[in-house]
C-alpha cells in the first residue's frame, strides 16, 4: 500500500518536470545572426554600456557599445520591470524578446522582468 501512494504522488510530478525540460528556449543570437531573425523571439547576450530614459515607461539599454556604435539596443517598456540603470551599467545580461530594427540597428523589445537575466 505504501508503495502504491508513493507512485500515486511521485507520478504525475516526475511527469511535469519531463514537461517542463521539453519547454523549447530560444536560441542565443549574435548580432550578425540578428538579420535573419526580425520578428521572431531570442536571446541576446551582452554588456549593458550605456542607457537613455526616454520616459517612465520606455528605457533604452546600449549594448555592446556606446551609442550610436552599439551592437543592438534592448528597448524596456512598461511598469512591470523596475531596474536601476545605474547598477546595470557594466554588467553582463541576457535578453529574451521580440526583435525588430530602428535606423537599421538591432532591437529586442523587452516587457516583463522574466525576459531579462543577470550573468
Amino acid at each position: 500500500m505504501k508503495k502504491l501512494l508513493l507512485i500515486v504522488f511521485i507520478l504525475p510530478l516526475a511527469i511535469r518536470l519531463q514537461a517542463q525540460t521539453k519547454t523549447k528556449q530560444p536560441e542565443t543570437f549574435s548580432e550578425n545572426q540578428f538579420i535573419n531573425h526580425i520578428g521572431k523571439k531570442i536571446t541576446m547576450c551582452e554588456t549593458v554600456y550605456s542607457f537613455k530614459i526616454l520616459n517612465d515607461t520606455v528605457t533604452l539599454l546600449n549594448m555592446g557599445g556606446y551609442y550610436p556604435n552599439q551592437r543592438f539596443t534592448v528597448v524596456v517598456t512598461g511598469h512591470e520591470i523596475q531596474l536601476n540603470y545605474d547598477d546595470i551599467k557594466g554588467k553582463h545580461i541576457c535578453v529574451t524578446g521580440d526583435t525588430s530594427t530602428y535606423k537599421k540597428k538591432p532591437e529586442v523589445m523587452i516587457y516583463h522582468p522574466d525576459q531579462i537575466q543577470f550573468k
